[in-house]
């Protein structure tokens, strides 16, 4: 018998995934200590002729990202944005609407909200609103609440046979579903993801993201899920979410099936009239925004050419506050107030980037700051002299 001591029934062992093939069990003589499934029969030999005729075509939920019937983590820190990307594909895939750029196959959606329901109630309100639909009458459906997903798994498979075919899945959090008592143990973490994987084999053969914490001491370059290797092992890739000005959504450690290009979203605090507090106060919420492509170009430059004014102006010396220096680069918001938020965000970026550094009087550059300003000024005269030259060229034109 395992050593191992559970909350949910102390030393019974951790129920795995029954679906084939069949993974070892915990308890069970020779078990796996890595955690991870191994069939229990031997499949035979085939021809190449008969093994290439087995091939199946992807089927993607979101084109060129997830495929239909796969098992996705989508790790990021708190505050990243985890719940209100996975909100908006849920309510895309509902609608049958497109995720910036790609489309994204309608169908019916079933969300766990595990870790905060009311927070994930107060958001989909305010989606609701902005997107324009009654959340009284779409096919996306709801379970509040914590439990074990093996053990309840007939009735869950039960729920969905009610409702029909499933097309998307979100477990958020994966760490809320989880009922071991070790998330740094790789049998526990490998058991836990076979158990997510039995969803994707409901009816509809799901697409199935769970929503996971990251590693200890993760940075934006290692963004890997927590529970060990068996927890990435049984994925079928790792979805990440960075956050900046926006928000990235990549992948990093895994995934099955060709590279994309990373899909950008913007995070915006909203208020909406239907959510009020008791006193009838505007209750405010974050929704994400997916961003086209050539959106994200847009703001990428913007975000370059901030840093390089910035940098530039850091180098001249102007303005020892975020007032000062914005008013140094005639930043200012609607109102006519020294954008501040404009100056900290190209700051940030910069010291991330490590070519700027805190100073006893404000900011200095960095050995590499200094060279990254030759280069940014050279292309701003370019720049300039193109622009002069263009502007030549119509003046004659229209002379």
């Amino acid at each position: 018998m395992s050593s191992h001591k559970w909350k949910s029934n102390p030393g019974s062992g951790f129920k795995e995934a029954e679906v084939p093939p069949k993974p070892a069990n915990d308890n069970a003589k020779g078990a796996n200590p890595s955690g991870s499934a191994k069939p229990s029969t031997y499949p035979g030999m085939v021809s190449s002729g008969e093994f290439v005729r087995g091939f199946k075509p992807p089927d993607y939920h979101v084109d060129g990202i997830s495929q239909k019937g796969y098992l996705y983590s989508t790790t990021a820190m708190t505050g990243t944005g985890k719940t209100a990307v996975l909100l908006l594909i849920a309510a895309l895939t509902m609608l049958g609407k497109p995720l910036g750029d790609r489309e994204v196959e309608k169908g019916r959606v079933v969300y766990f909200a595990g870790e905060n329901p009311d927070d994930v109630r107060m958001r989909w309100i305010a989606m609701a609103h902005y997107l324009d639909f009654d959340p009284d009458a779409v096919d996306v459906h709801f379970i509040a609440g914590t439990f074990g997903v093996a053990e309840m798994f007939e009735r869950i498979k039960a729920d969905v046979e009610k409702i029909g075919d499933v097309e998307m899945i979100v477990v958020d959090t994966s760490a809320a579903y989880f009922h071991g008592d070790d998330e740094n143990s790789n049998s526990q973490l490998g058991a836990h993801a076979r158990n997510l994987r039995m969803l994707t084999t409901l009816p509809g053969k799901p697409v199935v993201y769970a929503a996971c914490h990251p590693i200890k001491n993760a940075d934006p370059s290692n963004l890997l899920p927590r529970g060990g290797g068996a927890f990435i092992a049984e994925m079928d890739g790792n979805l990440t979410l960075n956050k900046g000005d926006t928000v990235k959504l990549h992948w990093q450690g895994k995934h099955r099936g060709p590279d994309f290009d990373p899909i950008y979203f913007e995070l915006k605090t909203v208020t909406v009239p239907t959510l009020v507090d008791s006193k009838g106060r505007p209750v405010p919420t974050v929704m994400a925004e997916a961003l086209s492509k050539g959106e994200s170009i847009k703001r990428a430059d913007k975000a370059r050419n901030d840093d390089d004014e910035v940098l530039l102006a850091i180098e001249r010396g102007k303005g020892s506050s975020l007032a000062e220096m914005a008013e140094a680069l005639c930043w200012c918001t609607p109102t006519g107030e020294p954008n501040k938020d404009r100056v900290r965000h190209a700051k940030d970026r910069l010291y991330k980037r490590k070519l700027v550094d805190v100073a006893r009087k404000g900011w200095k550059l960095t050995k590499r700051g200094h060279e990254v300003a030759l280069e940014a000024r050279a292309d701003k005269h370019s720049a300039e002299a193109g622009a002069r030259m263009a502007a030549g060229l119509a003046r004659k034109r229209d002379g």
